[in-house]
């Protein structure tokens, strides 16, 4: 599937800093706040695009940050090559509308910000607007580097009901994760325009360590077992799989720029 074409970038709007945690709006305010740029690379190509990200579009980016045209970006890459997922996840968040429109017309020489020897390595396959009603972050969440961040896809038949599902069932689940100590991030992402897209919503668990990954099941199950006393949340869980369908899970890291010598 290529890249939506540039007028949905036109219609994303201001994204704010992250926070500790983000409450959930009956309906979303203003236009999308956030862009996502899913990107494919063949097998062969996977060490150069990583190394590509790191060294081009990373410093890239971060000058569009210092320049305020972002207030945030991260590139996430998927370790393991797999059929039906993404090789590479760009998440930028802007500054202002203005900025939006600086992004629309990066695309216009460079689609989905990747310069011509960016694109003989890969192509952007997707781009999103979306929003970010909840997320939240450790105040001391480690290295970047030693991060594993584990993405979710869902779809959903009710953007109203899924709100009230998230804020009841799953924010509950992920804020105990975060006192275990073994999650230290996350942000839940809104696709506004869902119809047809591989994803309604999109969850981006950051988690401490590759330790802490580790202990994703057990922590799980810990945190559960101490909801079940909640009747709201009981209920919850013995219809979630009629609120949501998910899809193939992605594990990824977060690279860094490497800067050359």
């Amino acid at each position: 599937m290529l890249v939506r074409y540039i007028s949905i970038v036109a219609t994303c709007v201001v994204v704010v800093g992250l926070t500790s945690v983000a409450v959930a709006q009956s309906q979303p305010v203003g236009g999308p706040t956030s862009i996502l740029i899913a990107y494919r690379s063949e097998p062969a190509n996977r060490p150069a695009f990583r190394t590509y990200l790191q060294k081009d579009l990373a410093p890239r980016l971060a000058q569009l940050k210092s320049a305020g045209v972002l207030s945030s970006y991260q590139i996430l890459f998927n370790p393991f090559t797999t059929a039906d997922t993404w090789d590479a996840m760009a998440i930028l968040r802007f500054a202002s509308f203005g900025a939006t429109q600086r992004w629309k017309q990066i695309e216009r020489t460079q689609p989905g910000g990747l310069t011509a020897a960016g694109l003989r390595l890969a192509k952007p396959i997707n781009t999103y607007c979306a929003d970010l009603p909840w997320e939240a972050e450790s105040d001391a969440p480690g290295p970047e580097e030693e991060g594993v961040y584990y993405v979710i896809p869902y779809e959903y038949s009710s953007a109203a009901q899924y709100r009230k599902y998230v804020d009841a069932y799953v924010i509950p689940q992920v804020a105990g994760w975060m006192r275990e100590g073994v999650l230290v991030g996350y942000r839940i992402f809104m696709n506004r325009y869902e119809a047809g897209r591989p994803w309604d919503s999109l969850f981006v668990l950051r988690y401490r360590n590759l330790e802490s990954f580790g202990r994703r099941e057990e922590i799980v199950a810990k945190v559960r077992l101490g909801l079940e006393d909640d009747p709201e949340w009981k209920q919850l869980n013995a219809i979630k799989q009629t609120i949501r369908t998910e899809s193939e899970n992605i594990i990824a890291e977060a690279l860094q720029p490497l800067h050359s010598p």
